[in-house]
């Protein structure tokens, strides 16, 4: 067996069992959903909704579809900080140019951290998906 023909019977496999491809996809997803806070930026200051307490991973498993897990955030502010700020102003409306770099050396941190985890993320999820399916292999 090539392994070609390896790959192309682990897609049969997901398609016959969904069950175990959503369980293996789960666990990828919180593998992800942990390096992810690892590489999120923390503050100094003391406040609620921390950008790195604030990850959030919910499952979609919708009937005659794929499994889909979704990662997101729900601070307030994770725009500014994955998008960076273009034109920033004081509290009183005045233009700080100086305070751009400060407030843009985080930009794309969340991209980041998927590129950089994304290979063992993966690996897992194959590895789990064959020890669930191992049985059925013939």
């Amino acid at each position: 067996m090539t392994i070609d023909d390896f790959c192309k019977k682990l897609n049969d496999f997901e398609r016959q069992y969904p069950a175990d491809a959503s369980d293996s996809l789960e666990e990828g997803a919180k593998k992800m959903v942990k390096a992810i806070k690892r590489d999120t930026p923390i503050g100094k200051s003391n406040h609620k909704r921390k950008l790195n307490k604030s990850w959030k991973m919910r499952m979609i498993n919708a009937w005659g579809k794929e499994p889909k897990a979704e990662i997101r955030n729900i601070a307030p502010h994770y725009h500014l900080v994955e998008r960076g700020v273009k034109n920033p102003k004081d509290s009183h409306g005045n233009p700080k140019p100086e305070w751009q770099n400060a407030l843009n050396k985080h930009k794309g941190f969340f991209e980041k951290s998927v590129q950089k985890n994304w290979a063992g993320v993966k690996r897992t999820m194959e590895t789990t998906f064959f020890e669930k399916v191992r049985g059925h292999i013939g």
